[in-house]
């Protein structure tokens, strides 16, 4: 059942600005490419399953590299197997959110046992929005899927309690230890507009996720593109940056993506009056962009809006 705030969809306040004090986002070390100083990055994942000996040797890889900044776990989409909510994996396998907590800590215990003093990290609990309103999907004639939730906004609550539970546990984690470092647990979707062009599944995901958070954090980082195509200026911007816990962190795989998302920023000042911070870029080894021309496209797009100079996150999923 699709949430009532859908209906007033532009009360919702922009201030996902104001995600940065909440977020505690510190300087992380930086590396140069030509005049553009970018933040080393990190490694995100396509997650299979939510086994914790995989989370595990993944978080202590990021510990062992110094990783800062923010990682994405991507689980795969909303599902539900008639019993509990979850995601179906990129192994096709379904995922309750119980066993997706269990990973995340997982991986948190690695990095926290293996990272160098005094690090800092968000890690991500992500998902996506494929399998939207009149999507195709497999081999059935159209999404909705019969796999997946029958209310998208109770599936975003459910997934703020998550990462809000699993945030509690690493700050307990932390202070026992006793650990230097800081590790926080936020939310994360990979929302495109091809893949729910009624802009329904998406905004009902974040508007529930928001209903819990009532603030800025947790955080929900936009790793999505900006596109176009199926969704107007004004759902785009919404998505990125219109509920309270939302932050945007650009997909760049290709250079013309950059040019989209500044294509955005000019919307959001011009017409909302809204200077819109980018909190990180995100490529893919599928991509014609590597990490550092990424970060200089986006830099570059910025310029052309805003005085922001510098990007915090940068990172790099695989599958």
């Amino acid at each position: 059942m699709a949430s009532p705030l859908r209906l007033k969809k532009w009360a919702v306040a922009l201030v996902g600005a104001a995600a940065t004090c909440a977020l505690g986002l510190s300087p992380v070390p930086g590396g140069t490419a030509g005049a553009v100083t970018f933040p080393p990055p990190t490694t995100s994942y396509y997650e299979r399953s939510a086994n914790v000996k995989t989370l595990f040797a993944q978080g202590k890889l990021a510990g062992k590299s110094g990783a800062e900044g923010i990682v994405i776990l991507d689980f795969g989409r909303p599902a539900s197997n008639g019993l509990s909510l979850g995601t179906l994996s990129y192994s096709g396998a379904f995922i309750p959110f119980t066993s997706i907590a269990a990973g995340v800590e997982s991986y948190v215990r690695g990095y926290y046992l293996s990272a160098p003093r005094y690090t800092s990290l968000d890690v991500a609990m992500g998902t996506n929005d494929s399998c939207g309103t009149g999507q195709p999907c497999g081999t059935a004639p159209a999404c909705g899927c019969p796999d997946e939730p029958s209310d998208f906004y109770a599936w975003g609550q459910q997934l703020a309690w998550t990462v809000l539970e699993v945030g509690y546990w690493s700050r307990q984690l932390r202070a026992l230890g006793p650990y230097t470092d800081d590790v926080r647990v936020v939310g994360a979707d990979d929302a495109e507009p091809g893949y729910d062009p009624g802009y329904e599944n998406t905004y009902d995901v974040l508007a529930g996720y928001a209903s819990v958070v009532r603030g800025t954090f947790p955080a929900m980082v936009d790793y999505g593109s900006a596109d176009a195509y199926f969704w107007d200026e004004a759902q785009l911007l919404q998505v990125a940056y219109g509920f309270p816990p939302d932050v945007p962190m650009p997909q760049i795989y290709y250079s013309w993506q950059a040019q989209q998302w500044g294509a955005l920023l000019n919307y959001a000042r011009a017409h909302r009056g809204v200077s819109m911070r980018i909190f990180g870029v995100l490529t893919t080894g599928a991509g014609t962009n590597d990490p550092t021309t990424a970060y200089a496209d986006m830099l570059g797009a910025l310029a052309e809006v805003t005085t922001q100079a510098r990007i915090p996150w940068l990172s790099t999923i695989h599958r």
